[in-house]
């Protein structure tokens, strides 16, 4: 995907939802915390701005993707 990079820990978030989604906001906050020791603000935190940069939407508390993995990686 031209000109948008993610840290590691921005990757590792992605890959949560690239592999689960569509999932719950609430979902996404509980895979966050077992896998990355996340507190529920820090999901939001990041979701939110991921979702501004157009990775990922939040429509109604469900969590996808608006560019796939493949389409990120290429």
């Amino acid at each position: 995907m031209e000109d948008m990079k993610l840290g590691l820990v921005e990757s590792r978030f992605a890959d949560i939802i690239w592999q689960h989604e569509p999932l719950s906001s609430g979902e996404l906050v509980r895979r966050c915390h077992q896998q990355l020791s996340w507190k529920k603000s820090t999901t939001y935190t990041v979701l939110k701005k991921l979702c501004d940069r157009g990775l990922f939407q939040n429509l109604d508390g469900i969590v996808t993707s608006r560019i796939s993995k493949q389409e990120f990686d290429a």
